[in-house]
């Protein structure tokens, strides 16, 4: 499957330096996140599985654009695709049990998802972090990529969301 589905993407424009380098930044960010929480001992990063992320994703990204007829994914979907396909095919993986261990996939999403929006919407991360409404933000999140039924459509309804109310908080709506 893994050839045809190049084939496909190769198709549309989508060659394998496009999925080279999508992998490289995701696998780039995954091991800031290990770092970060001290997890290098606890976990790896499964290469394949992260690499059929990818080609997961941008098979969902042509076929959106095939069916809408559009040319460009708007940034919503891109990280709702991106981050339903990281926590359906979960790449980081448990050599050693930990507190948190089987969430560690939604965990990293949550994160990962939470900076990247807050960053499109030019908010500083750091600042943003201490605020109580989007720590509850993270936690429902993170209740939500545990627990809930996900797909790519309501990832997206939420970022949109997310978006909306940051425009309307800075009265760009």
């Amino acid at each position: 499957m893994e050839t045809s589905a190049k084939e496909y993407l190769k198709g549309f424009g989508i060659d394998t330096k496009r999925i080279i380098n999508r992998y490289a930044v995701l696998i780039k960010t995954i091991h800031e996140f290990i770092k970060h929480y001290n997890l290098k001992d606890k976990v790896i990063i499964n290469g394949r599985v992260l690499e059929q992320v990818i080609i997961d994703y941008f098979v969902d990204s042509v076929r959106v654009k095939e069916f809408h007829n559009i040319k460009n994914t708007n940034t919503e979907k891109v990280y709702a695709y991106a981050t339903y396909w990281l926590v359906r095919r979960k790449p980081i993986q448990i050599k050693e049990n930990f507190n948190g261990c089987e969430f560690i996939n939604e965990y990293f999403v949550t994160t990962f998802l939470a900076s990247n929006i807050a960053i499109e919407k030019g908010i500083n991360v750091t600042k943003i972090n201490k605020s109580p409404a989007f720590l509850q933000f993270q936690e429902l999140l993170f209740y939500n990529l545990k627990y809930r039924v996900l797909t790519q459509q309501s990832l997206e309804l939420m970022i949109e969301a997310f978006f909306c109310g940051c425009d309307v908080l800075n009265n760009e709506a």
